[in-house]
């Protein structure tokens, strides 16, 4: 890895942050229940402060802090959650787009430096609960999904009892 690379893997966390902020922005537009509209805010506000946390990491490295970047694929996405039945649906078909964002932080974390390692471990962390989040909503097991989510938020949302959603029978 070159120095040049580097502060490009950078701008890399810092759109993935930017990219979920607006899909979730947008997923909470089509929210079909309470419960989703929490958990998209949720994830909001997980988005929303790991981006601000990198900011002092971007300018460090001379990284741009734009936040235009192409969001084409956020139209998708939402329209994936519309077609599915349920958020378990959802969770399971986005689950290999976050195993991939995990799979790079865990890159990014094991060649940065070590005066780096904190950020990109904590980058690691998000991601995992993110992903746990996903797999515990698409494997039928939704309490205590977001815990890990919730412990990554400094402000997390107010807390609300939010049953799991109901299998409605035709």
């Amino acid at each position: 890895m070159t120095a040049v690379e580097y502060p490009a893997w950078i701008r890399e966390l810092h759109e993935s942050e930017i990219f979920g902020e607006a899909l979730a922005l947008a997923l909470i537009e089509v929210a079909k229940s309470e419960r989703d509209q929490y958990h998209f805010g949720t994830l909001l506000q997980l988005e929303t402060e790991t981006k601000a946390r990198l900011r002092p990491f971007l300018f460090k490295y001379g990284v741009p802090l734009s936040e235009n970047i192409d969001l084409s694929d956020v139209g998708a996405i939402v329209s994936a959650y519309q077609s599915a039945a349920n958020l378990q649906e959802f969770a399971g078909g986005i689950k290999p787009v976050v195993e991939n964002f995990l799979s790079r932080f865990e890159q990014i974390a094991r060649i940065c430096p070590e005066e780096d390692r904190d950020i990109a471990k904590s980058m690691v962390r998000h991601e995992s609960a993110i992903l746990k989040w996903l797999t515990m909503e698409s494997t039928c097991h939704p309490r205590g999904s977001l815990d890990d989510m919730i412990g990554e938020l400094r402000y997390p949302l107010p807390t609300i009892e939010v049953l799991p959603e109901k299998k409605e029978h035709p």
